[in-house]
């Protein structure tokens, strides 16, 4: 089984079988410091988990862009939320053309461990950042307890592990990302850079 197929199975009982906490969520999301009227994307969406956070925070005159390379968990999240100004894209990012257009965040939220070159996707999706963007890799849990929990959940997954902070800050140096903001403890792991 490939990875997309992996999600694809798990799409429909993803929600009773992953759980985030709201509060880690917002605390998140406060820290990255979205505007009113911004334009975000949210890569690897899922079932759409950030969406009506991502929504409250840009408002009606904002827009946000949520793709995902697995199309059941695309339909999972399109049938949860209709805003008219949040799209849903079913893609690669590293593979399908994104809308022509660059964005104010790039949010990673739970995905970054699923990427084989985590270099290339960093590379990728800075590039569609405004100048003075913010681009966050996140987790609302401890980096060890990400890869265990992958180690456990299927073998197609058993790999897909969180780099460390300095790894990631790394590659964030290499694209011309600045690291701005890093938590790494037992509750959660996050890291936000600047274009």
């Amino acid at each position: 089984m490939e990875q997309k197929e992996f999600f694809n199975s798990m799409a429909y009982e993803w929600d009773t079988y992953c759980k985030h906490d709201t509060e880690k969520i917002k605390l998140i999301l406060k820290l990255l410091g979205i505007k009113e009227g911004s334009k975000v994307l949210d890569v690897g969406t899922g079932t759409g988990v950030l969406v009506p956070y991502l929504f409250t925070y840009v408002g009606v005159n904002g827009k946000v862009t949520a793709i995902d390379a697995a199309e059941k968990m695309i339909e999972v999240a399109q049938s949860k939320y209709n805003f008219d100004n949040v799209s849903f894209i079913c893609g690669d990012v590293l593979k399908e053309d994104l809308p022509k257009e660059t964005f104010d965040y790039t949010i990673c939220y739970s995905v970054f461990p699923h990427f084989q070159d985590k270099l290339e996707i960093i590379d990728t999706i800075s590039k569609l950042l405004k100048s003075g963007g913010k681009l966050i890799i996140c987790h609302s849990q401890s980096r060890d307890a990400i890869n265990n929990m992958h180690k456990k959940a299927s073998e197609v997954v058993a790999e897909d592990n969180l780099p460390d902070m300095e790894t990631i800050k790394s590659y964030f140096q290499q694209v011309g990302i600045r690291t701005t903001h890093q938590i790494d403890n037992d509750e959660m792991f996050v890291i936000i850079g600047e274009k």
